[in-house]
């Protein structure tokens, strides 16, 4: 059953990051996480170059068990620390990630992606490795979870203990960890979607009625309202007395007088999504530049990758 998987997860395993270090051999892999003593998955012909074809001719991967979680980290996004010990029968996916780190914030999206089509079989776990000390504290991390709106469980993991356990080498870094408690792989870098499910997929296909598809108890950090929401940029209309407002964390654009501080326009449902329409009915992602040019506002959408345009005198906002 697992030779198939064992194949795809080679894959995982020596994929190669973008601007960051090439990933090791597999055997390397598996000596930095478990320690020297490991089998060689080499040798027991799983990454060993062999065809699609000759996959069911594959031996089983080797039973690395994934390290536990160490006592006395801090959690947020649940009410009591999790252990590995306790998900047997869910897929789990290990982001070692620091917030600092840019690749880091853009595998989210992937991140979220996977949540979403595997919402039952899967958990994904960020275990947060600052690269800088002011970047370990817990308060600090459950702010960055707010603004990014990350809806997992993170571990605060200030001292290196999981990020050596695993033998991380970089940000971000994925591991997979199968339902049994057993290593798949792991992968660094970006382009985490298009590497990892196809692996989830065959690990949910073979294991079937094995998974666990009960629900994870989960303790969100709570974004208070606001008015505004981590505002990203400003940007004063030199015609007029209006102020345009990039309200990020709403995913909104706010149109102000500058002079009184009166509301004049709220662009956007305020729902993260891409969609055209006036006023409320758009959707943005994130925005955050703004240029006016007479009565029309361009706005960078960052979470979609688009120039929006917004016609003030309408509240029309188009791609």
């Amino acid at each position: 059953m697992r030779s198939v998987i064992g194949l795809v997860a080679c894959a995982l395993v020596v994929t190669a990051c973008t601007n960051l270090v090439d990933a090791p051999e597999v055997a390397d892999v598996v000596e930095d996480a478990i320690g020297a003593d490991a089998p060689d998955p080499v040798a027991a012909g799983i990454g060993s170059g062999a065809d699609d074809d000759e996959s069911d001719d594959l031996p089983d991967r080797p039973e690395l068990m994934a390290p536990e979680f160490p006592e006395g980290l801090e959690w947020i996004n649940v009410a009591a620390p999790l252990r590995l010990g306790d998900l047997r029968g869910k897929v789990v996916l290990l982001d070692f990630w620091t917030y600092g780190c840019i690749n880091c914030l853009h595998i989210i999206p992937d991140l979220e992606r996977l949540e979403e089509e595997f919402a039952d079989e899967l958990v994904v776990i960020g275990v947060h490795s600052a690269k800088f000390e002011a970047e370990g504290s817990t308060g600090a991390i459950e702010d960055i979870v707010a603004r990014y709106d990350i809806r997992h469980p993170v571990v605060n993991d200030r001292d290196f203990e999981v990020w050596s356990a695993y033998g991380a080498r970089a940000w971000p870094t994925i591991w997979l960890i199968h339902p049994d408690g057993t290593l798949v792989g792991r992968m660094e870098g970006e382009g985490v979607y298009e590497v990892v499910q196809p692996v989830i997929a065959d690990i949910v296909r073979e294991e079937g009625d094995e998974i666990d598809r009960g629900a994870l108890a989960l303790d969100l950090v709570e974004r208070p309202r606001s008015v505004l929401s981590f505002p990203g940029k400003v940007e004063a209309d030199p015609g007029s007395n209006r102020l345009a407002i990039a309200d990020t964390g709403h995913d909104q654009v706010v149109i102000v007088d500058r002079t009184t501080g009166a509301v004049e326009q709220v662009l956007g449902s305020g729902e993260r999504g891409f969609v055209d329409g006036a006023g409320l009915d758009a959707a943005f992602d994130g925005p955050q530049g703004l240029a006016f040019d007479g009565d029309t506002l361009y706005v960078a959408d960052t979470g979609n990758h688009a120039i929006r345009a917004v016609d003030l005198s309408s509240g029309l906002v188009t791609t």
